[in-house]
């Protein structure tokens, strides 16, 4: 609806002030009516007036501003009233606007000065949303995000980064097909950069649901000794005699049930010195305990998940510390990719300890899922990375590497140890890197008898 609207901002209720808001293309006209004085260059000065009812009685002496279109919250013509705090002198007012009889004026609807600051470009939607939000949340952490959100707009919430990334990336694949013959069509390179998009895309879902499930009120554990006087602080608290208060240990003792204590416990993070005892439970040593302990949540969690899965801790622990972590800062990822989890990292460290892959074929299969959704096996039968563990193929091709290198073989029987490793890699390389290291290793010892 259109119109000019009212309405009180601050409670009716007796108090120094109570505020009124008035917005739309008759502000001007009702400030006249009731002032019997010209506004219209007074625009954002506090000025002291008398108001007047409709018969010329006095209705109130108090500051009144002007905002002139577009320079106001809603971007209409808006003037504020603080009234003297009387609801009786509200009523008053109230009364005296509708005896006025303007066409359109009318008592406002709920969020409908935030609505109008939407429509006219004033704020965003998020915006108008922050307002109701940061008056009604109790929550210190949803109270300086929502508080971002209206003073930052959407830069804050990450949007209009996204707008202008995928504005880029449509212009640059545009690009590319318009001038396939003047520019070269990098595909994965864009195949990247798309999946990365949705990664924040993801990410910013994510953040918003986590704030979604914050519960709105602030929880306080008031913690101390016997006979500190935390019952005495309760009480002062919630302005109460709710808690015992005695001389006698454990009075309080009596109103907390089994099941609250519990439930209190089920929502306590874990402490840091239960963390590092859990994960030495696990297998692994103190520093190595510290590390994941002082890590970042997912980190945490990821290697008990992997460790559950696999029972393999120090595997865990380095692939989740030093390939997984190393390779993401090579390829700039922050965050992990939406369709990356832990079991994804658990069989590949599964696939090794069963010499089904090598080591090194394991980080071209974690390199390969940090960027494409896809899994262990099938980036191993894509790349050809499954080992042999055949005994009698394995036998063969160190036969025929003995064949090729007899002159390596005397100079290993002759003492030379280190050329062993060079045997093995033209065994390898031999086999395609098809045979299982470890394997054509000893096969290859028994054959030239060391």
């Amino acid at each position: 609806e259109t119109g000019t609207i009212y309405s009180n901002f601050t409670p009716i209720i007796k108090s120094p002030v109570i505020a009124y808001r008035i917005s739309g293309p008759d502000v001007l006209d009702v400030l006249k009516r009731l002032t019997k004085s010209n506004f219209n260059k007074d625009h954002s000065r506090v000025r002291i007036v008398k108001l007047f009812k409709k018969d010329g009685s006095l209705l109130d002496e108090c500051s009144v501003v002007y905002f002139k279109s577009p320079k106001s919250f809603t971007g209409e013509d808006v003037c504020e009233v603080f009234l003297h705090g009387s609801p009786l002198i509200a009523s008053q007012f109230e009364q005296t606007l509708k005896d006025f009889k303007i066409p359109g004026l009318r008592l406002a609807k709920n969020g409908e000065f935030s609505y109008r600051s939407v429509l006219n470009s004033k704020n965003s939607l998020k915006q108008a949303k922050a307002i109701n939000q940061i008056i009604s949340n109790d929550s210190f952490s949803s109270l300086e995000y929502n508080k971002k959100l209206l003073f930052e707009g959407d830069q804050a919430s990450g949007l209009v980064v996204l707008r202008d990334e995928i504005v880029d990336l449509f212009s640059e694949i545009t690009a590319s097909i318009d001038f396939v013959d003047d520019e070269e069509f990098n595909f994965k390179k864009i195949m990247k950069k798309i999946k990365l998009f949705f990664d924040k895309c993801h990410n910013i879902l994510q953040k918003t649901k986590n704030l979604k499930n914050e519960k709105n009120i602030c929880k306080i554990m008031l913690i101390g000794s016997v006979n500190v006087g935390k019952s005495t602080l309760f009480n002062k608290i919630i302005d109460k005699e709710r808690a015992i208060v005695t001389n006698i240990k454990g009075t309080t003792r009596d109103i907390l049930s089994n099941e609250f204590v519990e439930e209190v416990k089920a929502k306590l993070p874990t402490l840091p010195n239960q963390k590092r005892k859990d994960l030495m439970e696990t297998g692994l040593d103190l520093d190595q305990s510290n590390t994941i302990s002082k890590s970042e949540k997912w980190i945490y969690n990821m290697y008990l998940e992997i460790f559950e899965s696999t029972q393999d801790s120090s595997g865990a622990f380095n692939w989740i510390t030093g390939e997984l972590q190393g390779q993401m800062r090579k390829l700039e990822i922050e965050n992990l990719p939406s369709w990356f989890e832990s079991r994804l990292l658990s069989e590949v460290i599964v696939l090794i300890n069963e010499n089904k892959i090598s080591f090194t074929s394991g980080k071209t299969i974690l390199n390969e899922m940090l960027q494409n959704e896809t899994s262990p096996d099938q980036v191993a039968s894509e790349k050809n990375l499954y080992q042999d563990n055949d005994e009698e193929s394995i036998l063969n091709f160190v036969k025929e590497t003995i064949e090729e290198n007899s002159d390596i073989i005397e100079r290993i029987k002759a003492g030379e140890d280190k050329l062993v490793g060079f045997l093995v890699g033209q065994l390898i390389k031999k086999s395609k890197g098809t045979v299982n290291p470890g394997l054509a290793k000893e096969f290859l010892l028994k054959e030239i008898e060391l």
